[in-house]
């Protein structure tokens, strides 16, 4: 075992997790990445004092093994916690910015759900389970919760993480938690308060929202640095099995025999030319949409804006109608995040709802952020700091019937021993999940 050699496709980080894991139980391991830096959309740049992430703006911290990892990699030390402030969240209503609930005193006072709405939570313990295996984010939610949580709560919800619409995603691949709570439990508001003891005997521990003092790509640039060996700007054009085992092909040189092949790239990525799969295959792989997403990095002074930023951001329900999906309030959630006397604002735009806007070029985009931005939060003047970032593919979405896509991954490592898939596209799309799936992948393959 200890001889077998490995070369993982794509340092994002599932691939380096899994990587590392290997190459601590004494593998012989290879990454090969195109780009010249690791961790795929985790990016942090720095631009003299402003500090802005491309992708993952945080980490949620609630499993133990992921605290433990980032021990392991020598990152507890520059963890920074989020601003207190961040524990509160707004949603826009009627063109005003009302705080998520935090407590049941306020879930009876606030103005962002009526009276009617309030009172159909009440019932939600007394609503049968859906006989439904694989039912959408908005059916379940509008079933147990009533139409109001779906437009105000979980429609701006699934816009900040899926930047998708809960009418397109599937409920059990995309929030299992929640599946899981109805199937076991028969309800949410049981199912939380029964389930919390089970969840601490599960290896959860106290909630934390955290970044790096460097930012979130501190952490694919710790894993890497810990690999034997990592090649950067090395695009692999293909895969293949030959009889002594698995090689990869950059350009016109060929790397192998390899005895394992661990492949995470994104499915918008593959072809046949890269990977032989049977057609019908790569057919259902291709229709796995991946939204268009914009990200606006704006500085701007604190005299500027009329809202105190008092808080993680805010969401936009749909019903709203607006052009922009949300905002963090990037430099309150973290210190350190932009100059003396100037807020950071990341901005989102684009996403399943409105996927022509996400493409605009930045003369033409930036207007109407701007605009927005003014009648939401009193932004007034022109930003002294502008990044914007296009992620023409950006975040997969798991919709209804997703289950034939995981038995296709399946059934490809079935007929292609020593070929293995990791990657944001199965089990889960935040960063500990990709942590926990890339260690149990490396488990996985160390068992052969």
């Amino acid at each position: 075992m200890i001889n077998k050699r490995i070369a993982v496709v794509g340092a994002g980080i599932s691939g380096l997790v899994t990587a590392y894991s290997l190459q601590k139980q004494g593998f012989d391991c290879e990454v090969f990445e195109k780009n010249s830096l690791p961790g795929g959309a985790m990016k942090t740049v720095k631009s003299e004092e402003w500090q802005v992430e491309y992708g993952p703006n945080t980490l949620l911290l609630k499993d133990k093994s992921v605290k433990d990892f980032l021990e392991e990699m020598d990152l507890l030390s520059s963890k920074v916690a989020a601003n207190p402030a961040a524990e509160k969240r707004f949603i826009l209503k009627n063109g005003k910015l009302e705080p998520l609930p935090g407590s049941l005193l306020s879930a009876v006072s606030t103005p962002l759900f009526s009276l009617k709405a309030k009172l159909r939570v009440l019932l939600e313990p007394f609503i049968s389970k859906s006989t439904n295996p694989d039912q959408t984010i908005a059916e379940f939610t509008k079933r147990r919760l009533g139409p109001e949580m779906l437009d105000y709560a979980i429609n701006p919800f699934v816009a900040g993480i899926f930047a998708n619409n809960p009418d397109s995603l599937s409920l059990r691949h995309a929030f299992p938690a929640m599946h899981n709570l109805e199937q076991e439990y028969g309800s949410l508001i049981w199912g939380s308060f029964a389930g919390a003891k089970k969840r601490k005997e599960s290896g959860r521990i106290p909630r934390e929202l955290i970044s790096f003092k460097k930012g979130i790509g501190e952490l694919p640039s710790a894993i890497a640095s810990k690999l034997n060996t990592i090649h950067f700007k090395k695009e692999i054009s293909s895969i293949e099995k030959k009889l002594d085992g698995w090689y990869l092909i950059s350009g016109k040189k060929q790397h192998g025999p390899y005895d394992h092949i661990v492949l995470n790239t994104p499915l918008y990525k593959w072809s046949s030319e890269f990977l032989s799969l049977d057609k019908n295959m790569m057919k259902k792989i291709e229709s796995v949409h991946y939204p268009p997403l914009s990200v606006l990095c704006l500085g701007v002074k604190k005299e500027d804006v009329s809202h105190p930023l008092n808080g993680f951001g805010f969401l936009i329900p749909e019903k709203e109608r607006r052009s922009i999906l949300g905002a963090l309030f990037s430099s309150t959630l973290f210190e350190n995040r932009a100059p003396g006397g100037h807020h950071l604002l990341t901005v989102f735009v684009g996403g399943g709802r409105q996927p022509k806007l996400a493409s605009l070029e930045t003369d033409k985009l930036l207007p109407v952020v701007l605009d927005e931005l003014h009648d939401i939060i009193g932004l007034t003047g022109e930003p002294v700091f502008t990044d914007h970032i296009y992620w023409p593919k950006s975040i997969p979405a798991y919709h209804v019937g997703y289950d034939e896509i995981l038995e296709i991954f399946d059934k490809i490592e079935r007929e292609n021993p020593g070929l293995f898939l990791a990657g944001n596209f199965r089990h889960g799309i935040s960063v500990p999940d990709c942590i926990i799936n890339g260690q149990k992948l490396a488990e996985r393959i160390s068992a052969i």
